[in-house]
């Protein structure tokens, strides 16, 4: 009896791990001076230069901007959050910035979905590195319910939806159809806010406070209410 409680108190307390404070805040502190200096880079230049070169590029533009996108989801490590930031005012409006971030997304995510469903975790992690690893093996493991955990997963661990496309690829009773519409319909909504976000900072430079004081509190809240967040997604795993 000892033994199946200590089990549980272990699994537990796996469940509530919360992602690493240092991760956490140089994320956000990256964010921010990377967002700083796109958005001084694109004021020197000129934003109707930079979207007469966007318009003059025609359909290669948008393209290349969803390559990019869906390269970062792929190759996980790698990030595109400022410059999805930049989306809204480099394509003219917020609609189209969400648009063309979106199916970058949804395309990257889908390929890194199959990509765990057809080849396996030893693929996987090739393309996520060991500490991504351990993201997916968390959510796979212990998260992964049905189509409920992948919503709730989607809203409030954006920030880590390209490690868990492939934990959703590697957990096989997730159906793609289930994966694809999660990613699609629940996925536009902090694609938007991102790109609104940027878009904000990118219009006045003065509201760079308001988009400094929006991405700190992104950033405190998962430290402030990690057990509330990991007994939610608990709660949603436990949902067919």
């Amino acid at each position: 009896m000892a033994n199946i409680e200590t089990e549980q108190n272990e699994e537990t307390a796996h469940e509530l791990r919360p992602r690493p404070t240092r991760e956490i805040l140089l994320g956000g502190l990256g964010f921010i001076i990377f967002l700083t200096l796109l958005v001084l880079g694109m004021n020197a230049i000129g934003k109707e230069n930079l979207q007469q070169m966007i318009e003059d590029a025609g359909i290669f533009a948008p393209l290349l901007y969803i390559f990019i996108k869906a390269i970062t989801y792929i190759f996980a490590p790698l990030t595109s959050g400022p410059i999805q930031a930049a989306a809204g005012t480099l394509f003219g409006s917020i609609e189209l910035g969400v648009l063309y971030t979106l199916i970058g997304e949804v395309i990257g995510g889908s390929i890194s979905f199959w990509i765990a469903r057809r080849f396996g975790r030893p693929v996987v992690l090739r393309f996520v590195g060991n500490e991504g690893m351990k993201q997916v093996d968390d959510f796979y493991q212990n998260r992964m319910g049905g189509w409920v955990s992948l919503a709730v997963a989607r809203l409030v661990l954006f920030s880590v939806w390209d490690f868990l496309s492939y934990a959703a690829g590697l957990a096989k009773p997730v159906k793609f159809s289930t994966y694809l519409w999660v990613s699609i319909i629940l996925g536009s909504l902090p694609t938007w806010f991102f790109v609104w976000l940027g878009n904000q900072a990118m219009e006045n430079q003065t509201n760079l406070f308001l988009v400094y004081g929006l991405v700190a509190a992104l950033v405190l809240l998962p430290l402030a209410a990690h057990r509330q967040i990991a007994w939610l997604l608990a709660w949603a795993s436990s949902k067919r």
